[in-house]
């Protein structure tokens, strides 16, 4: 299976822990010119090429106004994926441009909510209030989605454990298919890093993660991910795509692509993008031993975690079984997973196997 990624690089204003490319822009004639340039990428890829699932993410996607969208989202039109996925931030939704995206082909909804309280929002510089959330999910319902996944928050400097209770149960009330619900990060160079704020305790935190797989698992959601939960069958495609070694092609300013053993990324700078094309900022070929060590980190994101190699068993044999014995990897056969102590630190395990 393969995949697409396109990575629209606009937004109204850049959310405080973001540190994904984007610019700050209305300018439609900015706009115009990105995605002329990328329909000319999209139109060099492959001749073969056929995507099973395509991503549209950002910046915020659905940033630029609806004349703009609607001249140039005929463009997707060539492909005719099995999952079309699209980010969308409450604030720039409306019912136009929800029926837009829909009659376009798209078919499943990311909506970026991070949270309903509004002290968090605050925090976190949302441009949304928690009632626009709302509406936006009810009117991407109208336009005729019937996959729409919520995207949460938790750590959020101020937040408790009753903050974050109250927004799993909006959440739950709105009936959506999947939950992605992350910890925040304090990404270096963000105005939130900068500020510095004082940060959640690390156990609240893992109480925090364990209260959303019960809450999250008693409404009959499937935790497939270390931070997704979906109703069953409506597991992310696209990002099954990647935690499972897959190949797919990103198109856009700072988008990065896996495709025939060969990684790269694009420019991360829209300018350039615009007047150059899709000028490669990175290109590295992996060996096999790095593919295989990256597959395997990849795939223990999942729950039901990876099927080892030999050749990685070989290697790597006493590593799994001394986290297996430290309580951290469950190992059956050559079959490895996460426990379920082990989740919300994954990090200091992955470490172990790279």
């Amino acid at each position: 299976m393969s995949g697409l990624y396109i990575h629209i690089p606009f937004c109204v204003r850049k959310c405080d822990y973001c540190a994904f490319y984007s610019e700050v822009s209305n300018d439609r004639k900015k706009q115009a010119q990105f995605f002329q340039a990328l329909e000319k990428e999209l139109n060099s890829l492959p001749p073969d090429f056929s995507p099973e699932t395509i991503f549209i993410g950002g910046g915020t996607p659905t940033a630029p106004d609806f004349q703009t969208l609607a001249e140039f989202f005929p463009i997707f039109g060539k492909f005719n994926p099995q999952e079309f996925s699209v980010e969308a931030n409450p604030g720039t939704v409306d019912e136009a441009k929800l029926s837009l995206l829909r009659k376009s082909g798209l078919n499943r909804l990311s909506i970026g909510v991070q949270s309903f309280d509004f002290q968090c929002l605050e925090t976190l510089g949302r441009i949304h209030s928690a009632e626009q959330a709302e509406t936006a999910f009810r009117m991407a319902r109208a336009a005729g989605f019937d996959n729409i996944s919520i995207d949460l928050m938790f750590g959020t400097p101020g937040q408790t454990l009753a903050m974050l209770d109250a927004d799993l149960t909006r959440a739950l009330e709105l009936g959506p298919e999947h939950i992605a619900i992350y910890n925040l990060m304090y990404e270096e160079g963000t105005p939130l890093a900068e500020r510095n704020p004082v940060r959640l305790d690390e156990e609240l935190e893992r109480e925090m993660y364990d209260h959303i797989r019960k809450r999250l698992a008693d409404a009959g959601f499937v935790h497939y991910e270390i931070s997704n939960f979906a109703k069953p069958g409506f597991e992310c495609r696209h990002n099954l795509l990647y935690w499972t070694g897959g190949e797919y092609i990103g198109c856009g300013p700072a988008a990065h692509s896996h495709w025939q053993g060969t990684r790269w990324a694009n420019v991360s700078d829209l300018d350039d993008y615009c007047t150059n094309g899709p000028r490669r900022e990175f290109e590295e070929t992996l060996d096999s031993d790095a593919k295989e060590r990256e597959t395997l980190v990849m795939g223990l994101r999942l729950l039901d975690g990876v099927e080892v190699s030999s050749k990685v068993w070989k290697k790597q044999q006493e590593t799994f079984q001394a986290l297996e014995k430290a309580g951290l990897l469950v190992i059956e056969g050559r079959r490895v997973w996460l426990s379920g102590d082990a989740l919300f630190v994954s990090d200091a395990v992955f470490a172990e196997l790279v």
